[in-house]
């Protein structure tokens, strides 16, 4: 039952998390990489940049530690897939904001099953943070965002950009079976 403020944040959390598991179970083959044309991300691309963005939003806005501390370092996901994000796009997070189309090119295609780990590990640790932060806490300054944001706000913002990215596959998936459709 949802009662609280961090109720919903935890309840909007899962329910993407359940929702991407089930996207990523309907995919063709073929679907994954697919790009609807020569600038636009692919599923795969988007997918891993939604956990990217929570990612930084957590380890470095909210707690305000380094991107050594983020779920992509620390747990080894960067040394598995070859690919380390530091420094690039936007304010050096790696999350794909503002990448470059090479940029974009040089992320490793992914499989869904890394993609779906990784997803899991930041939205296990973002849940965990929700759940062991005193609502107070979550409506103080957060240190990223030159503290105009609370650390609700934050989690807020990454949470409601995944939704958005959600809906973003499902049209990514719907052109490719337009174009594909034996599928």
């Amino acid at each position: 039952m949802i009662t609280t403020a961090k109720d919903v944040l935890i309840d909007l959390l899962e329910d993407t998390r359940r929702r991407m598991k089930r996207f990523m179970d309907s995919l063709p083959e073929g679907s994954l990489y697919w790009s609807p044309d020569g600038e636009a991300n692919n599923i795969a691309v988007t997918v891993w940049h939604m956990g990217r963005l929570l990612d930084v939003f957590l380890v470095r806005m909210i707690l305000g530690q380094t991107a050594e501390d983020e779920c992509w370092l620390r747990d080894g996901w960067a040394e598995k897939t070859g690919y380390d994000p530091r420094g690039i796009g936007r304010d050096g997070w790696g999350a794909v904001n503002d990448y470059t189309l090479e940029e974009v090119a040089a992320i490793p295609l992914m499989p869904a099953d890394t993609l779906l780990g990784y997803l899991d590990d930041i939205y296990d640790r973002v849940h965990g943070y929700i759940e062991n932060t005193p609502i107070e806490d979550l409506h103080t300054s957060a240190v990223g965002f030159e503290g105009r944001l609370t650390c609700y706000n934050i989690i807020q913002m990454g949470l409601v950009d995944n939704i958005r990215h959600m809906g973003e596959i499902y049209a990514i998936k719907a052109m490719w079976l337009r174009k594909h459709p034996q599928n």
